[in-house]
């Protein structure tokens, strides 16, 4: 909710630009939350936003602060399933909170999800471009508890038929079922 923290965590590929850092947590602050980044978040190893050990001792601490509440990736790209056995699922299973994050975070998804049980977010990680349309859905999901009906939006902006940010249904009906997955 407004006002809690959420940790950014570097579980893979680094970032090489500062001006990321600083969008992300302006992005968050803009959605009324706190934003903590990992200890190890700004580090270097190689491609790799620091060690094997760096990156999953960041992520396992961000589980177990009491303080964050959520926890989302800064980004994809690389390296996440590095840290697959280095992570403690027992203390993730101990503090549920909010994980997120898309691409190669999918890894932490699954794994997660196997070892411990718990419900995980794909969704946009901290440097994405959280446009009113992504921002809108998390809002709903994660702020507000609402279960989510994925729409078109009802907003054309000057075209005479929605071109942008458009959902296809290939099969109609309505379902009730575990989704698990992500990118792979």
């Amino acid at each position: 909710k407004e006002g809690d923290t959420i940790g950014i965590v570097s579980p893979a590929s680094a970032i090489f630009e500062t001006e990321p850092y600083n969008i992300a947590k302006e992005t968050f602050e803009a959605m009324g939350v706190k934003v903590k980044f990992g200890k190890f978040t700004y580090n270097r190893y190689g491609h790799l936003a620091g060690t094997d050990e760096e990156r999953a001792e960041e992520l396992n601490e961000m589980f177990r602060n009491k303080d964050i509440k959520a926890i989302i990736a800064l980004r994809g790209g690389s390296g996440s399933a590095r840290i697959l056995d280095k992570l403690d699922y027992e203390a993730i299973r101990k503090n549920p909170k909010i994980f997120a994050g898309y691409s190669d975070i999918t890894a932490l998804h699954l794994a997660i999800h196997k070892k411990t049980g718990l419900v995980t977010f794909h969704s946009p990680v901290a440097v994405s471009t959280w446009n009113s349309f992504s921002y809108d859905y998390f809002k709903k999901l994660l702020f507000e508890s609402q279960a989510i009906t994925y729409q078109n939006p009802d907003s054309k902006g000057d075209e005479l038929a929605q071109t942008k940010n458009r959902i296809r249904t290939i099969n109609p009906g309505t379902v009730k079922g575990n989704l698990l997955g992500g990118n792979l």
